[in-house]
């Protein structure tokens, strides 16, 4: 299925929201930078090992946060250019994105000031708005290899992740209210998450960069755990590389947005 482009002359709106993504990705990315060296208080590794978490993955896992913001600073330089303004595709989901990075940087500082409790309701806002921007890159087929590089695989792979990293850090907020997950408990929770990030693979557009970086989170959390987490965790890995798979079956836009 091909799109039209631009639907004519970028408007004034289209270029403050163009200028509006700009400026959310470099300053998420900043905010990244930032949080991870401690600058707004403790690191998120820092207090990932002041409260232990069953769902916690290998530290490890959190270095894809740097693939994550490259490519959506490339998606927002992409949809920068004057061809593109315009497009449905952005007009759709660029003032979603801002808030995603307004949601994404202050949980960085809330998380780092240790204020757990809100910092989870901020992650969780972050991922009912990713899902909404997936849900509407599924009605908008990608025009091309560029908006399946520079558009949906960067939003799918960061929704992909946020989807499982709400869920762990969500356990690392039990264990701050002295409620920890135990290893059933956890497992349980797990397997949850996973059916639900398996269900949206296979509906939604841009499937395998939406699972990757989940898969990536799975594998991790398994490298990291043991017991009942652990199984339901290599399980999950293959269940969503299947999910995947099966989804690209379907052809390049299910696969690739």
């Amino acid at each position: 299925m091909t799109t039209i482009r631009t639907t004519g002359p970028a408007t004034r709106a289209d270029t403050v929201r163009t200028w509006a993504v700009l400026a959310a990705a470099v300053l998420q990315t900043v905010a990244g930078s930032l949080g991870g060296s401690g600058f707004f208080g403790e690191s998120q590794r820092v207090l990932s090992d002041r409260y232990p978490s069953v769902l916690a993955p290998a530290t490890i896992a959190f270095s894809v946060w740097s693939v994550i913001y490259l490519g959506l600073l490339l998606y927002a330089v992409y949809q920068s250019l004057p061809g593109q303004r315009s497009r449905p595709v952005h007009r759709a989901t660029g003032w979603l994105f801002v808030l995603t990075a307004a949601f994404n940087a202050g949980w960085i500082v809330i998380f780092s000031r240790e204020y757990l409790g809100t910092a989870q309701l901020v992650i969780t806002a972050l991922l009912v708005t990713l899902g909404v921007v997936l849900w509407r890159l599924t009605r908008l087929p990608a025009d091309g290899v560029a908006d399946r590089v520079l558009v949906h695989g960067p939003l799918a792979f960061y929704a992909g992740w946020v989807s499982l990293a709400t869920v762990a850090g969500f356990s690392v907020t039990l264990t701050y209210w002295g409620a920890a997950l135990g290893p059933v408990t956890g497992a349980v929770v797990l397997l949850v998450a996973v059916v639900a990030v398996a269900a949206v693979t296979l509906r939604t557009a841009a499937a395998v960069p939406y699972a990757a970086t989940a898969v990536w989170a799975s594998a991790w959390i398994a490298v990291e755990a043991s017991g009942p987490v652990m199984a339901v965790a290599a399980a999950g890995t293959v269940t969503l590389v299947l999910a995947a798979a099966l989804r690209a079956r379907r052809g390049v836009r299910p696969a690739f947005g």
